[in-house]
């Protein structure tokens, strides 16, 4: 039997720097939707969450700014991507009661724990036979969450931003190896794209990770990374030496430092320069990375993770944020070195998602790609919190909060 009242949270206000989880996203409870009393003819199911996803995206859609989606009102569910089970169905409609289902950015929000949409605007998750039907080894169980990760927009936004737009070669097509770097690359999709890199496309990859720990954990565990440079201790370095440097002075010392500690990692592989760039961080990293370009690299653009917390409304007039200020450091050196500079958003391919989906499995049963336990948090009430902690870099791989029992 189904409860009458449920956890909610919603969009109170919108945040111009750090989000304040008790403020911007607070819980309300309030009743669970029944089915209108109208005979429609659109196919309707009545949803149990399961699992939301946690994902930069969310800052930008707070924002009141110009995106790809338009802003979460104000007073809305807050928008999130989402496993489902079917607990109730109205009108003819492919799906029954106990399918689960994912919706990405959902019709009706995602953060909440019942919720009424068409059927039509949900998608049933694949079976593995489905996935990897005729490969010779046989599927593994593994958990649901991973159509949140790996098979989720995780590793489809890993997939398409690392081969549609970073347009890998294999070792056999060129002299050398490609070399690759990724930043945030002990993320949820950096440390999947770092894998697909090393293990499908035998590149040498480089990771830009916060910590020794996911240093090691790139190096030593997934071993998806010849070398790698901890930015969050050198960050510690810069900013026990800088004294009383203001904002713009301490961008431009990270940026010189990180410079140098870049050229010591490519002079540890044996490389030049950087085939493909795969930037999650955007500021004086991507900035640094411009300047070690060789012909004809490939920057795949998937996010700015360091001024998300900036006003997006406002127009920023420093180079720790401003695109402008950034790629005309290097404008010059990007047009004789014809280099390509491409952002993108997985939806551009939503098309395709079925097929990448089957290959993606396949190197997971492969061991291309390994499955990592995500960072799952219980309860909608801990969501907003789950969400500040992965702009502070507090969870290990991809976060998750769990909504509801199956």
């Amino acid at each position: 039997m189904l409860p009458t009242h449920q956890k909610v949270v919603r969009l109170a206000h919108r945040p111009t720097t750090d989000i304040d989880p008790s403020y911007h996203l607070p819980l309300a409870y309030e009743s669970v939707p029944t089915f209108p009393d109208d005979n429609g003819k659109t196919p309707l199911v009545l949803l149990h969450r399961l699992y939301l996803s946690i994902d930069p995206a969310m800052r930008g859609w707070m924002s009141s700014a110009r995106s790809y989606l338009p802003p979460v009102a104000i007073n809305a569910v807050m928008r999130g991507a989402t496993l489902s089970e079917v607990v109730a169905v109205r009108g003819a409609s492919r799906l029954k009661v106990g399918d689960v289902v994912s919706e990405f950015a959902g019709e009706a929000g995602g953060w909440q724990e019942y919720v009424i949409v068409s059927a039509r605007s949900v998608r049933k998750i694949e079976t593995w036979s489905e996935l990897v039907d005729n490969h010779q080894q046989t599927p593994r169980e593994l958990p649901l969450t991973i159509h949140l990760s790996v098979l989720g927009t995780t590793g489809l936004t890993a997939y398409f931003g690392f081969i549609h737009v970073g347009c890998p070669r294999l070792p056999s097509e060129t002299k050398r190896p490609e070399v690759v770097l990724v930043n945030a690359a002990a993320g949820a999709v950096g440390s999947i794209v770092c894998q697909i890199a090393k293990n499908v496309y035998g590149c040498k990859v480089i990771g830009v990770a916060g910590s020794d720990a996911k240093c090691r954990l790139l190096i030593d565990d997934l071993k998806c990374c010849d070398a790698v440079i901890n930015y969050r201790e050198m960050e510690n370095e810069v900013e026990r030496g800088a004294g009383t440097a203001d904002p713009a002075e301490l961008f431009a010392l990270k940026s010189t430092e990180f410079q140098k500690r870049l050229r010591r990692v490519l002079k540890q592989i044996d490389a030049k320069g950087l085939d493909i760039v795969f930037d999650n961080v955007g500021g004086y990293q991507l900035n640094e990375c411009l300047s070690r370009l060789n012909y004809f690299a490939r920057v795949a653009i998937c996010g700015a993770i360091s001024g998300y917390n900036n006003d997006l409304t406002k127009q920023q007039t420093d180079n720790t944020v401003s695109p402008t200020g950034l790629y005309m450091k290097h404008g010059m050196a990007i047009i004789s070195l014809r280099a390509k500079i491409q952002g993108f958003i997985v939806l551009d391919y939503i098309k395709e998602w079925s097929n990448a989906k089957k290959e993606l499995a396949r190197w997971v049963l492969e061991g291309k790609i390994r499955y990592q336990e995500e960072d799952i948090r219980d309860g909608l009430e801990n969501a907003p919190s789950a969400l500040v902690d992965l702009f502070h870099g507090n969870n290990n791989g991809k976060l998750i909060v769990k909504v509801g029992e199956q």
